[in-house]
């Protein structure tokens, strides 16, 4: 009889040793997982930008007011081949040009269709159009193109006056390079009355 009460004596105590284990790797679990919820619900929130100077404000609406007007123009040149005579049509170049009226006129320098054949136009709502070549001032780097876009969809810029600039004013370039979307680059009037020199040769 003795034997056998040590018999289970000592199986509860393995018992006893296994269900603690057991116990205590259940408490160890769900230590972690509280842990891990604690860290989850102690995320950083994002905050939004909420403070926009004046000065902010002001280049946000001019650009939003004139980027309407800003054009992108895409030119090619018409090549036929030596062998087969087909007619190609090879892209020649591009640049940004704006809306001057309603009436389509399209105000872009010399150099960006200088040597093409034909020219196209974006607006900023991404229709295209084929384009008239104007007229032509090569000595002071200007071209003047013209679609036939329904005047709803033309907003022409608004003109100002450079001769009331003054130097440490700010300026504002509104192009469209790839015709993609619309950029702005910002910069100061540095000095009046500079020249540089035109596609034609002539001082402007």
């Amino acid at each position: 009889m003795n034997g056998i009460k040590y018999v289970l004596a000592l199986g509860l105590i393995i018992a006893a040793f296994f269900l603690g284990g057991f116990m205590s790797n259940n408490n160890t679990t769900k230590e972690s997982i509280d842990n891990s919820d604690s860290k989850n619900d102690s995320k950083r929130p994002i905050a939004p930008v909420t403070v926009i100077s004046n000065n902010e404000e002001a280049t946000i609406q001019l650009f939003e007011k004139c980027a309407p007007s800003v054009a992108f123009i895409n030119t090619t040149t018409v090549q036929k081949d030596y062998w087969s005579m087909n007619v190609q049509e090879i892209p020649k170049g591009n640049g940004s040009g704006f809306i001057w009226d309603d009436e389509g006129h399209i105000v872009t320098n010399f150099h960006v269709i200088q040597g093409a054949d034909r020219a196209t136009i974006t607006l900023s709502d991404q229709s295209t159009w084929q384009a008239e070549l104007i007229g032509t001032e090569p000595r002071k780097d200007l071209a003047v193109l013209k679609i036939d876009a329904p005047k709803e969809k033309l907003q022409a810029i608004r003109i100002g006056d450079s001769e009331k600039l003054k130097v440490g004013q700010s300026v504002f370039a509104i192009g469209n390079p790839f015709g993609l979307d619309q950029t702005l680059t910002t910069g100061i009037i540095s000095a009046l009355g500079r020249e540089i020199e035109s596609v034609g040769g002539i001082p402007i």
